[in-house]
């Protein structure tokens, strides 16, 4: 028997709020990955204080004060995941268009003011593309489908044949019982006192993720008396992430034989978002080349839309079908996020004309982070302000952590136009060690989850190296980045006794990945 149902969370607003999001999503929009000019990439991304790239606008608007003629610059790049497998159409090594911009340098003739510069930037800001892959873990006997019992509780047992008991928890929960996962215990009235649900020997695990943060910067910069040099950028932003879950259990039945459960998981988050730089950079003693940079970034302000279709198949029986299965979708969810205020420092210096050095700390608290909801209108006409999710906002505060950045870089003239570069870029763990994704808060967002996987990722370590080569106007530069990043993989949630610990083991998660990258540019 087959099943399909659809949840308009976008028509239903104003009696739910409802929008499927999380944690882990807010992490998703909040990070950024080191990506740009391959000179800015090759140096770690620190450039902060050095200024004069293209890049720099994004993360200091004063560097591009330091420019004194115009430029332009196109990158690309290949990026390689070794532990991937090619999976829905997303390949180990994948190409991609990271960064297109300009500078227009315009010198002012007397007066302390210099220059006035004026850039635009394209960027990836963020690139999802990755795999996640494990086989044949032992569970213990546990199971999805407990966690699926533990939502079908509230104050009493909800009776899933009914719909308004249905509305009362996840989409996940209902096509569990449609698909006999849970199976339900009745008193002599017809009332359900509880469920039974399955026990897995093991379980298979697939999570493929593509799209990318676009970033569009807008950048005004002011050099004064060559000592003082102040900027501006304003951000627009556009999300496409998309991910698909293939999820698999294998259920003993008491004699010897395994049968298979499994589930499939699309989720696809779109949307646009903005925010405003400021940066200054000064030189504090005359004759020397000593820099010291900070940059001010406001939050990032997002508006977003979530869509998500769930695939469930059991082994059981329904009537004369030989095995039940079913879908639900969950589409149109919109909802705002607030991104952390970003602070940053940075300090940078040559010595003589052949090395240049630059070192920065940057501190993006996410546990400042929030969620709320658009406005809405009722069926009469009247408009209802978007409120926080104040259950979120308690999530985000008690697992997700202050961000630390640091970002290290060397150039060297090795010859007659041609560079050597490298670089360090350190980011820590965005989430605490016992985060897990709650599906039991009072944000009305879980009744309309689709996934019960999470990943508690650890700190970011990044290598870089490049070399360039720059002539009377054009120039070449390439760079090589190395990122190591782990993380604990939960396919579901269920709590100790007692305790918020999760029983269920967590697998391990290595997004090494490769980075090659290419920038060609013209200055004039």
């Amino acid at each position: 028997m087959k099943t399909k149902s659809i949840l308009m969370a976008g028509l239903m607003a104003v009696a739910t709020a409802a929008d499927a999001q999380d944690i882990y999503k807010v992490e998703a929009v909040a990070g950024n990955d080191l990506n740009g000019t391959a000179r800015f990439v090759g140096m770690g991304g620190a450039m902060g204080a050095l200024g004069a790239d293209i890049s720099v606008m994004g993360t200091n608007p004063a560097g591009i004060g330091l420019y004194r003629s115009s430029d332009v610059a196109l990158s690309a790049s290949a990026l390689v995941q070794p532990d991937a497998e090619s999976f829905h159409d997303v390949n180990k090594a994948r190409p991609s268009f990271d960064q297109m911009g300009f500078v227009y340098a315009a010198k002012v003739r007397g007066g302390a003011l210099r220059f006035v510069n004026f850039g635009f930037n394209y960027h990836k800001s963020r690139n999802f593309k990755n795999y996640i892959g494990t086989g044949a873990v032992a569970t213990g006997g546990l199971s999805q489908s407990m966690q699926m019992m533990d939502l079908a509780y509230t104050d009493h047992w909800l009776d899933l044949y009914d719909d308004e008991d249905r509305a009362m928890t996840t989409p996940l929960t209902c096509l569990g019982y449609d698909t006999q996962m849970l199976l339900p215990t009745y008193d002599a009235q017809g009332n359900v006192v509880d469920y039974t649900p399955c026990e897995a020997d093991a379980y298979n695990y697939r999570r493929v993720q593509w799209g990318g943060v676009q970033q569009y910067d807008f950048n005004v910069a002011f050099n004064v008396k060559d000592r003082v040099y102040a900027g501006l950028t304003f951000g627009l932003y556009n999300v496409r992430m998309n991910s698909f879950t293939d999820y698999g259990e294998l259920l003993p039945d008491g004699a010897g034989n395994q049968y298979e459960y499994y589930m499939q998981n699309y989720e696809q988050l779109t949307g646009n978002g903005f925010d405003v730089k400021l940066g200054l950079i000064v030189r504090p003693f005359a004759r020397s080349p000593f820099r010291v940079g900070l940059s001010f970034a406001t939050p990032t302000y997002y508006s977003l839309t979530a869509d998500a279709s769930l695939f469930m198949h059991s082994p059981f029986q329904n009537g004369d079908a030989p095995y039940t299965e079913g879908s639900v979708d969950v589409v149109g969810n919109e909802y705002n996020v607030r991104t952390p205020w970003r602070l940053g420092v940075s300090m940078a210096t040559t010595v003589g004309s052949r090395v240049a050095l630059d070192a920065e700390y940057e501190l993006a608290n996410y546990r400042k982070s929030n969620i709320s909801y658009p406005d809405y209108y009722d069926d009469w006409g009247s408009v209802y302000e978007g409120e926080t999710d104040y259950a979120l906002r308690e999530e985000i505060k008690r697992f997700m952590k202050p961000v630390h950045t640091f970002r290290v870089g060397a150039e060297a003239r090795v010859g007659k136009g041609t560079y050597l570069r490298a670089g360090y870029n350190y980011v820590s763990a965005p989430f605490e060690k016992d985060a897990y994704l709650n599906l039991f808060t009072a944000s009305s967002s879980y009744f309309y989850q689709t996934n019960t996987d999470y990943v508690n990722l650890g700190a970011t370590n990044r290598y870089t190296a490049g070399l360039g080569w720059r002539g009377k106007h054009f120039y070449v530069d390439a760079a090589y980045q190395f990122q190591k990043q782990t993380g604990d993989l939960y396919t579901f949630h269920l709590p100790e006794a007692g305790s918020e610990a999760n029983r269920l083991a967590a697998a391990p998660v290595d997004l090494k990945r490769h980075q090659l990258l290419f920038t060609v540019g013209y200055k004039f």
